[in-house]
C-alpha cells in the first residue's frame, strides 16, 4: 500500500492518533517536555481561535470553542491553576475593566506624550503603530506598514 505523508506539527487530542492508526495511518509522535507542551497548548489556542473566526456555521463554531476550552483546561492543569482562581481573576477584571459587551472597536487612541500608555504602545510598535497626520489631515503610520513607494493611510 502506498502511503502519503502530511506534515502536522501540532497537538492532537489524546485518542485521535489511535483512531487514525486503527484506520491504517502511521502517526509519528514526539514526546514533549512541560515547557514544549505549554508552548504547543498556546499555539493550539491560536489555531482554534482562527478556526472560530473562520467557522461557517454555528455548529462548527461551537466545536472550535470546545477545543479552545479543552486547551485552556490543559494549560490550567499543566500550571496547577484552579478554575476557581481563574474565575476570581475574571471577576476582578470585569469589575475593573468591564467586558466586551459594548461592541465598540477602538480605532485609535491619543495618549499624552510620555504617559505610561503611550510608552507601552511605543514599546509594542509592531502591534500598535504610531499614527501621524499628513498635510491633508490623513492619518498614516509613516513607514510602519508600507513600502517606500506606497502610501499607507489608516
Amino acid at each position: 500500500m502506498v502511503m502519503r505523508k502530511f506534515y502536522q506539527n501540532k497537538l492532537w487530542r489524546s485518542k485521535l492518533a489511535d483512531q487514525r492508526e486503527q484506520d491504517g495511518a502511521i502517526v509519528h509522535l514526539i514526546p514533549l517536555t512541560d515547557a514544549e507542551y505549554g508552548d504547543e497548548l498556546a499555539l493550539k489556542l491560536i489555531e482554534e481561535a482562527d478556526e472560530v473566526y473562520e467557522a461557517e456555521s454555528m455548529d462548527v463554531m461551537k466545536e472550535e470553542i470546545v477545543d479552545i476550552l479543552e486547551a485552556i483546561d490543559c494549560l490550567l492543569a499543566l500550571h496547577n491553576i484552579s478554575h476557581d482562581e481563574i474565575a476570581a481573576l475574571k471577576e476582578k477584571k470585569l469589575l475593573e475593566f468591564g467586558s466586551y459587551t459594548n461592541r465598540n472597536l477602538v480605532e485609535y487612541v491619543e495618549y499624552p506624550d510620555g504617559s505610561k500608555e503611550a510608552l507601552e504602545c511605543l514599546e509594542k510598535s509592531e502591534k500598535y503603530p504610531e499614527l501621524f497626520e499628513d498635510e491633508n489631515q490623513t492619518l498614516t503610520t509613516e513607514d510602519a506598514c508600507c513600502s517606500d513607494d506606497e502610501e499607507c493611510s489608516i
